[in-house]
């Protein structure tokens, strides 16, 4: 039952944690947990074996790609090593994406974003026929190695997976698995991978290619770029976008490697397509999604309103803010939470907290006492215009160069903010106005009162 409702409660708050970085999103997760023991790794040659050839001449080495799935953190593709032996016959995937809900203290570790993942190898065919039935396209790439870049790789990846060194920290951007399969192939080739890709601007930020790659996953969409902060909205580099596979699979094409001879030849031999998913192709553009949101937001500011006002008294205008002042407080409260207590680096620094921000719970506190004293009266005012100040502040921020690249979540929450302080508005008018008139009442039944 524990074990139930955890897995439950994770996968309720993986959206908005992967990102809510991490509420979202943050994932963002390139991961997989097949149904499938391990391989166990390759063997290093014993020392001093002998052999005509040197050691690392009989392997072949590639890289394994599989493409989007239909479960959130297989919409980031995924990739893994393969290293085949053409003298024993044996062909190891080794996947850097293993995870499970099961392991002791997986949720709170998920919270705090501290992760853990391992690695491990599968067989080759094992792993393709798993992809096919999951209807994800499975591609390999062929690398042009020495003997020695080879036995090297063979000889990492096989310490890589002994018990006390599988386990890593896993990072949604920077550390995942198609990151350590790139930073593993990099190693053996001498960084010939960093420095032909690491000074190479792209077009794109983290949040950018997190929001295209949700396309079609409305509200997980929404709940990452409500919870990406600062640190995802610049513009990546050709070497950090490869912490997606099927970039990483892209750009590896443009790497050359010396051969024996000193001349530069393409790192990629050959390249094959092992199986083609029916499914929609990956987006590659990014979704403009601002003027959506702003649409909604004024359609939504505009019911809310119309409802607030056009029905008589005060009922409707306090339920609606206080509904939004309790969902966006929530919320808030968790994008703060996630920007000050947590190490989803992803997260901090979110200009949404201009919109959707902790002070929203003051006001769905504040709104039930507002008939009481003028006192509540008072703090429900200074805290809502707080708030509109908030939101002014923020969609200025938003209409700049420094503002965060989607919008589209300042489009949406700035308009209802409006709507949500003309509401409150009304609220306390009519509280004050019921006062008033009791106490003129009051004071008629005094004035009328028989004196003895």
């Amino acid at each position: 039952m524990r074990r139930a409702f955890a897995r439950s409660l994770s996968a309720l708050l993986l959206p908005p944690v992967l990102a809510l970085a991490s509420i979202l999103a943050p994932t963002l997760a390139p991961a997989i947990a097949q149904a499938q023991e391990p391989t166990a790794p390759a063997t290093a040659p014993a020392v001093g074996q002998p052999s005509d050839a040197p050691p690392g001449s009989e392997l072949e080495v590639y890289v394994m790609t599989m493409g989007q799935g239909d479960l959130l953190w297989e919409r980031f593709g995924h990739n893994a090593l393969g290293i085949r032996d053409t003298r024993t016959g044996t062909d190891v995937v080794f996947n850097w994406g293993m995870f499970s809900f099961e392991q002791p203290g997986f949720l709170p570790r998920f919270l705090r974003g501290e992760m853990r993942y391992w690695m491990a190898g599968f067989d080759a065919t094992q792993m393709l026929l798993a992809y096919q039935r999951d209807n994800r396209s499975v591609s390999v790439q062929r690398l042009n190695l020495t003997a020695a870049q080879k036995d090297s790789l063979r000889r990492f990846v096989f310490w890589n997976s002994q018990d006390e060194h599988k386990f890593y920290r896993y990072d949604y951007y920077r550390d995942n698995c198609s990151t350590r399969v790139r930073d593993a192939i990099d190693r053996v080739i001498g960084g010939a991978i960093r420095r032909a890709s690491d000074t190479v601007v792209t077009s794109m930020t983290y949040r950018d290619h997190s929001l295209r790659l949700m396309d079609g996953m409305f509200w997980t969409r929404t709940g990452i770029d409500l919870a990406l902060g600062h640190p995802t909205d610049r513009r990546i580099s050709s070497w950090e976008a490869m912490f997606i596979p099927m970039e990483f699979q892209r750009r590896l094409r443009d790497i050359r490697v010396p051969d024996v001879n000193g001349q530069l030849v393409p790192l990629v031999v050959s390249e094959q397509e092992l199986f083609t998913a029916t499914r929609p192709p990956e987006l590659t553009t990014v979704p403009s999604l601002a003027l959506g949101g702003f649409a909604l937001g004024v359609i939504v500011a505009i019911l809310c309103y119309l409802a607030g006002f056009r029905v008589a008294g005060a009922r409707w205008a306090a339920t609606l803010a206080f509904v939004w002042g309790a969902v966006a407080g929530i919320l808030g409260l968790l994008l703060l939470l996630l920007w000050v207590a947590t190490q989803h680096v992803a997260a901090h620094a979110n200009q949404n907290l201009f919109f959707i921000n902790p002070l929203w719970l003051a006001v769905a506190t504040l709104l039930p006492f507002v008939g009481s004293s003028r006192r509540w009266r008072d703090a429900l005012l200074h805290v809502v215009r707080v708030l509109a100040l908030l939101s002014v502040v923020g969609a200025i921020v938003a209409l700049t160069p420094w503002g965060q690249p989607s919008g589209a979540i300042a489009a949406y929450a700035a308009p209802v903010n409006v709507a949500m302080y003309f509401l409150v508005l009304r609220v306390v008018y009519l509280a004050q106005q019921r006062v008033n008139r009791d106490a003129a009442h009051l004071a008629r039944l005094s004035h009328s009162a028989p004196r003895r």
